[in-house]
């Protein structure tokens, strides 16, 4: 199998043969930001909107303004680390991650740099089955103690729970907030609908609010007969829904086949409402 090829700081070299500084912040103390896409054979699903995310995170690394992504450079890596792993015509999950070279403990050093590595991986599995996920044990973390709008690096918490999910031989985990109410999986986003009534956890509820979650509210507004409500809710509204399905950038709209070992109602042919949906939404936007 032929070697496949990463960019770091800017240059695409063999994936054997890279190499990042050992002392940083970035690997004493998960000192970094990250997000991760999926390329089509057509484009990156709103790419800017991913940029703007991850800018968003390296200020509050406290890196400067003048260490921010460039949109047009990152791009031009991307595509050309797809070629060169010679993977135009494939689904791919591509991910971006900048992480700071600071070594001097906590303290902000604006000139110390950072470390900007890029992979992609070729999604091999287009399942459409329904998942399963279990109630984690894990909770998610008050966006008083972290921003939880920003993907970065130290997120322990979803990992966890995402263990405790494959031990359980499912396929995600349900996080809750600290005080009991649904709040996201450990990798996506939870919506489910209930009559012409869709619900899905507020950004009160301290979850990371995707961008395909984003664009499945967009959605929502075109399809005639439903409300969509954000708030929060209680893990027992889950049970009563009539189709439930989990969101994020690679698997984009996936639906929910049980949870807790419990069998949930399904409804595929609102499920592919939305699928369409997005397709449509892509076509009306440029890829990048």
């Amino acid at each position: 199998m032929p070697e496949k090829f990463i960019s770091v700081n800017g240059k695409i070299i063999k994936r054997s043969e890279a190499v990042i500084p050992a002392v940083s912040s970035g690997l004493y103390y998960g000192a970094g930001c990250f997000e991760t896409l999926r390329y089509d054979g057509s484009g990156l699903f709103r790419f800017s909107d991913h940029i703007r995310r991850l800018n968003r995170g390296l200020n509050y690394l406290g890196a400067s303004e003048s260490q921010f992504a460039n949109e047009e450079e990152i791009k031009e890596h991307i595509q050309e680390l797809i070629q060169r792993n010679q993977y135009q015509d494939e689904f791919v999950r591509v991910r971006i991650q900048a992480s700071l070279q600071e070594s001097k403990g906590y303290y902000r050093h604006e000139d110390a740099g950072l470390i900007w590595v890029i992979t992609c991986e070729k999604i091999t599995s287009q399942n459409d089955k329904p998942v399963s996920l279990i109630t984690s044990k894990t909770r998610v973390i008050p966006t008083v103690c972290r921003p939880a709008d920003l993907k970065l690096s130290n997120m322990l918490h979803y990992r966890q729970a995402f263990r405790e999910a494959a031990d359980a031989e499912a396929d995600d985990a349900l996080m809750l907030t600290t005080d009991g109410f649904v709040a996201e999986c450990s990798v996506a986003n939870i919506f489910w609908k209930k009559g012409n009534v869709v619900y899905t956890p507020s950004k009160e509820c301290d979850i990371l609010p995707g961008i395909m979650r984003a664009a499945v509210i967009e959605i929502m507004e075109w399809i005639e007969d439903y409300e969509l409500v954000e708030g929060r809710f209680k893990p027992r509204q889950l049970m009563e829904a009539e189709a439930t399905w989990l969101t994020n950038s690679i698997k984009e709209i996936t639906a929910v086949g049980e949870i807790d070992g419990i069998s949930c109602r399904q409804e595929p042919g609102f499920i592919s409402e939305m699928k369409e949906g997005l397709e449509k939404l892509k076509q009306e936007e440029p890829q990048v």
